[in-house]
């Protein structure tokens, strides 16, 4: 008997716009760049965007119709595009629906393990049901209900959740900063091709950005960890010698 604890959460609605969108970019930049390479022979640009474009479509198709994500009283358990992982409900800290602005899904549940890792949950999401945040506080009620698990903060989980965070923000600062430089290389490398100057199209537009990503990582997780600090341990007021605060 599951007791309400049991669910089963995959595709059972139409895959989302956004999906179907980079379906059709891939079957498009796909056959244009064969189409080019059946004209005019292979090139390596050619051949580097129909490799990437079929992983995307690849990625997209087994995120949709492969991945699920499976409760019962024992754990729960996702199945991911390419592999699958399991988890005790000792090893749940909670599960919760956060919000993405910059992602799709925007709202999706996440399964936080007592280590502090997060995990998404393929097809908690807006898209597969109408109330995400409602389905995610009843399953988490109903665990509690069948002592499952505990609502009891840890402050050192709490802690690494909160790192993790900030790491991922890091990431996505580091990314943004990366995509300005190939923007600035496609630009420099354009030009270069256009005044009849030496071009190093694979140096500039793949070498230069990739070499700058672990940079622009390493100062923006300083940058978060320094802020972290001081929003965490603010320095005392300046005083005068009787005691009073400096204005």
């Amino acid at each position: 008997m599951s007791d309400g604890i049991q669910r089963d959460y995959r595709r059972r609605r139409g895959i989302p716009p956004t999906f179907l969108t980079l379906l059709v970019a891939a079957v498009l930049v796909s056959a244009n760049a064969l189409y080019a390479m059946a004209s005019l022979g292979p090139s390596g640009w050619d051949m580097l965007a129909v490799a990437t474009w079929v992983a995307v479509a690849g990625r997209v198709l087994l995120e949709q119709f492969r991945a699920r994500t499976s409760v019962t009283a024992d754990g729960v358990t996702v199945r991911g595009a390419f592999r699958t992982r399991s988890w005790a409900w000792s090893e749940i800290y909670g599960i919760r629906v956060e919000e993405s602005r910059r992602s799709t899904p925007r709202w999706s549940g996440y399964l936080y393990a007592t280590d502090g890792r997060r995990a998404r949950l393929p097809h908690l999401d807006e898209y597969q049901l109408d109330d995400p945040i409602g389905e995610v506080a009843d399953l988490c009620a109903t665990a509690l209900r069948l002592e499952l698990t505990s609502v009891e903060p840890r402050p050192d989980v709490e802690d690494r959740i909160a790192r993790g965070a900030r790491r991922r923000k890091a990431w996505q600062r580091a990314a943004v900063a990366s995509l300005v430089v190939l923007a600035v290389m496609f630009a420099l490398n354009t030009w270069l091709i256009f005044t009849d100057r030496p071009t190093h199209s694979l140096l500039l537009i793949g070498g230069v950005p990739l070499v700058c990503l672990p940079v622009f990582l390493l100062v923006a997780d300083r940058f978060g960890e320094e802020r972290h600090r001081r929003l965490s341990h603010p320095r005392p007021a300046t005083r005068t010698a009787t005691g009073a605060p400096l204005d």
